[in-house]
């Protein structure tokens, strides 16, 4: 297993791969590395603080965006998977994460983080159906647009999709659900509680009347999305195009080239409502 605990250990990685920026910083941080064709990207700028990235088998990426924010995470990534965070996310805490059965975890920019909060893309033991004794909980990739905010202590588990804009509070559990843009879920489950809201970052803790009498409107329709076709990025499409690159090269350059877009909507969607259903399933 290779150790890295400051900057200048990255120069003697063997049999895998460091992309480290200019000015990065790394404080109480260490990436240990067991498997081999490996690729860390770091860039310019990034401030590792408290951090454990931990490559456990081969030939994954974990991707490190520029930010102007302090970076906290905790990673277990495995074999071919990739773990992507984009530009300028504020984690309150250590984000957790831990990537499995090779799938992926793919979060934008501008997001808001919490404390103790958990992404798993597996669960991760196996269970069966006793009639066809056939598993039924295969793992699935997570993916957060833009500009989402996830509470405190909340659970983004295996194949959650959350759309640019949307909200998760505290406490929730979100499994396998789908996030529509400008939408807040909370529960355990996570279940949609408002739909056509948008949130801004401002901290209201040290406010008094004269600051909330200021605040009680937002004229701007800067963090509100809306879908555009010829914008739009499905996850599912990055999946695909992730897990069906081969070598941890190729699912580089293949985020590298996703990841260059950055139209504002790129990750804006609406799902379908359930339609509500009174007595007997009339409408």
């Amino acid at each position: 297993m290779q150790e890295i605990r400051e900057i200048s250990a990255f120069n003697e990685i063997e049999n895998n791969k460091a992309l480290i920026g200019e000015n990065v910083e790394m404080k109480n941080s260490v990436i240990r590395i067991k498997g081999e064709n490996n690729i860390l990207v770091i860039e310019a700028g990034v401030r590792l603080y408290d951090s454990q990235i931990k490559f456990n088998a081969s030939n994954s990426v974990v991707f490190i965006s520029s930010n102007k924010h302090i970076v906290k995470l905790n990673i277990d990534i495995y074999n071919n998977s990739v773990f992507f965070i984009g530009k300028d996310n504020y984690l309150n805490g250590v984000l957790n994460v831990t990537l499995s059965e090779q799938k992926n975890v793919f979060i934008g920019d501008n997001n808001l983080f919490a404390f103790g909060i958990w992404i798993r893309t597996a669960d991760p033991h196996l269970v069966y159906s006793t009639e066809t004794k056939k598993r039924i909980n295969p793992s699935k990739s997570v993916f957060l647009g833009d500009h989402v905010w996830v509470g405190q202590n909340v659970f983004v588990l295996k194949g959650t999709k959350m759309h640019s804009g949307s909200i998760l509070g505290a406490g929730a559990v979100c499994a396998g659900k789908e996030l529509g843009s400008n939408c807040s879920f909370a529960g355990n489950p996570a279940k949609l509680i408002g739909d056509g809201v948008f949130w801004d970052s401002a901290c209201v803790h040290t406010w008094c009347d004269d600051m909330t009498a200021e605040k009680e409107s937002f004229e701007s329709d800067k963090y509100i999305f809306n879908y555009s076709e010829s914008s739009y990025i499905p996850f599912d499409k990055i999946d695909w195009e992730l897990s069906s690159r081969k070598t941890s090269d190729e699912k580089l350059e293949n985020l590298k080239a996703l990841t260059d877009i950055k139209k504002k909507n790129r990750f804006s969607y609406f799902p379908a409502k359930p339609v509500k259903k009174g007595l007997f399933g009339r409408k």
